[in-house]
């Protein structure tokens, strides 16, 4: 255990004197810029802190400082060999070690920012208002924590007079260690004499140079139970310090490991009740763990600890690892097909190679496939729409309909280049160009007149949309990952919150009428993850093959996910639903 020396300016710290408080809650440090009420303030925190000892250090430090409004705090808790810190409008904790400087938390608002970790021996923590960091130099700063005594550390922050805290971390003294010598009882000597008498004895030859020399049995074998007694000594030693370094390693991470079996259980019991407190301590435990793994001990706690929280990923947080499995090879439909777009309707997937200026269609439930339209029908294809058994293309003059022969639809109203998409047998065009989306009534054969589908109010930039889905309301996709929700034409709050780790690049989206989620392709996490129509975190399919897709389209009817790989086609079973 590390010995703890700390020097403060205005700023607080309490060790209890409970031995069971200490062993279930720490030391607590702590600096506050209201240094006017930091007595009451520091009060305050304590009685949070240690007020409830069924709460975890962790969750009871950043409960008690998120409890203090306006006000900048910055605490550790000391607990064990775990440092556990918060912070909260604008106060900095630091750390010093082996000479290098790091910042280990830095808040910059009212929310309460917290880590934990473990220190090492020589290693110095800072705590303090921003002030003070705004004031003094970094390598002033580093120079004062490298030195060896806090107190003198402390006098480089003085003249500010800000609420400050030095904790610097040794080695505790070790205990002296009483040599015992055992005495040697009649009986045990008596059998160590019976085992020496089956050992031959060993001859010993006298020179005539050497007078009186007697060799004794007695010293004989009071010479060899005493080298007996000391190899036994050896040997006991030897799996003292063994035993000792298992009860070492034990007392580091049996507390550890206690609060995450404790967390991941109320993860698993919140799952349905508060996912979004489900997952924070799901995440909180997984991390413990890994602390823990990487001590290297065997522990059958910590085995069961790993099966339940692999066994429990996909019940709290909706992680499912699930290899694509082929579910058709394009090629063998038409000779050098490559898909580029998918669109999906009634059950069935169309599928256009623009190069090759090909479609085929694929139904989902029997995989039965056909040709829609070759080169021969298809001059230009920029985009694709299906709406049951219909099937049309945007071309560089308007928008066809394609099968055995082509008919135009639509004729080109707007400039530049633009999206296509059918729903509820209309058509909508995005207009990348005029900032619009336009709406084509259909009847069954024919569309009406477009409409601007946006209400007038609406401001829109869509010269970056990258692609789209419509279920009735249209999701709009841009390379920053960023997208954006209209229904009946305006604005809606939409923002994607809860994937962890969070998403770098959506590559494709998916919605429709008759799924409850929004499905995103996430080609360099190598996952698809689904979210509600608000963006709300709801599942995620990992595995190293996604990586390879390029679009997606889903049944939730048939609970399948299907991914096009260029010349193939791939399924995932859907399990969130």
């Amino acid at each position: 255990m590390l010995d703890i020396k700390s020097a403060k300016i205005a700023a607080y710290e309490f060790t209890p004197v409970d031995s069971q408080t200490l062993n279930t809650k720490g030391s607590l440090f702590v600096v506050i810029g209201d240094v006017e009420n930091g007595r009451q303030i520091f009060s305050n925190i304590h009685t949070a802190y240690f007020g409830d000892l069924t709460k975890t250090p962790f969750d009871a430090l950043k409960s008690a400082v998120n409890m203090v409004s306006n006000v900048e705090i910055a605490a550790c808790v000391v607990f064990g060999d775990v440092v556990y810190a918060a912070a909260t409008y604008g106060s900095k904790v630091i750390i010093c070690r082996d000479g290098a400087q790091a910042t280990i938390l830095d808040s910059a608002s009212d929310s309460v920012v917290s880590a934990s970790g473990y220190p090492k021996t020589g290693d110095s923590i800072l705590m303090a208002t921003k002030n003070v960091f705004n004031k003094i130099p970094p390598e002033t700063i580093k120079t004062a924590l490298t030195k060896n005594d806090p107190i003198s550390a402390i006098e480089t922050f003085g003249l500010l007079e800000d609420s400050t805290m030095v904790l610097m971390f040794g080695n505790k003294e070790p205990v002296e260690m009483l040599e015992v010598v055992p005495k040697v009882k009649p009986d045990i000597l008596a059998f160590f004499k019976k085992i020496l008498s089956k050992i031959p004895e060993r001859r010993i030859y006298v020179h005539s140079a050497m007078e009186d020399e007697v060799v004794s049995d007695n010293k004989r074998l009071t010479f060899s139970v005493g080298l007996i007694l000391l190899v036994i000594l050896a040997i006991s030693i030897g799996f003292g310090i063994r035993q000792k370094g298992i009860n070492d390693t034990k007392n580091k991470y049996q507390e550890i490991l206690k609060l995450a079996e404790s967390e991941v259980d109320e993860a698993i019991g919140l799952a349905s009740v508060s996912p979004d407190r489900s997952r924070e301590l799901f995440f909180d435990s997984e991390q413990k763990l890994g602390q823990i793994e990487a001590l290297k001990v065997k522990d059958v706690r910590i085995t069961e600890l790993r099966r339940k929280i692999d066994d429990s990923k996909a019940a709290v947080l909706g992680q499912y690892e699930i290899t694509p499995v082929f579910f058709l090879d394009l090629s063998l439909l038409s000779s050098g097909f490559k898909g580029d777009l998918l669109s999906f309707s009634n059950g069935n997937i169309s599928i256009l190679d623009k190069v090759g200026l090909k479609i085929v269609s694929v139904a989902v439930s029997t995989k039965k496939s056909k040709v829609v339209a070759g080169p021969g029908v298809l001059d230009t294809a920029l985009d694709l729409a299906s709406y049951i058994d219909r099937t049309f293309v945007l071309g560089g003059d308007g928008i066809y309909e394609v099968g055995s022969t082509k008919t135009k639809v639509i004729e080109k109203t707007w400039e530049g280049e633009a999206l296509i998409k059918s729903f509820a047998g209309n058509l909508y065009v995005l207009d990348k160009t005029g900032n619009a989306i336009y709406r084509y009534s259909g009847n069954g054969t024919s569309f009406g007149e477009k409409q601007n589908w946006l209400s007038s109010s609406t401001k829109v930039d869509f010269s970056n949309a990258k692609e789209w889905a419509i279920d009735g309301s249209a999701y709009v996709l841009f390379p920053n990952s960023k997208i954006l929700k209209y229904s009946l034409g305006s604005p809606q709050s939409f923002k994607v919150a809860g994937v962890f780790p969070e998403i770098g690049t959506i590559d494709a989206i998916y919605a429709d009428a008759d799924s409850q989620y929004l499905y995103l392709l996430d080609k360099a996490g190598k996952r698809v993850v689904v979210v509600d129509k608000k963006g709300k975190y709801k599942a995620q399919y990992s595995d190293s093959e996604i990586a390879n897709a390029s679009n997606l389209v889903v049944s939730e009817t048939d609970k399948k996910i299907i991914l096009l790989t260029g010349d193939k086609l791939m399924s995932m079973e859907i399990k969130h639903i």
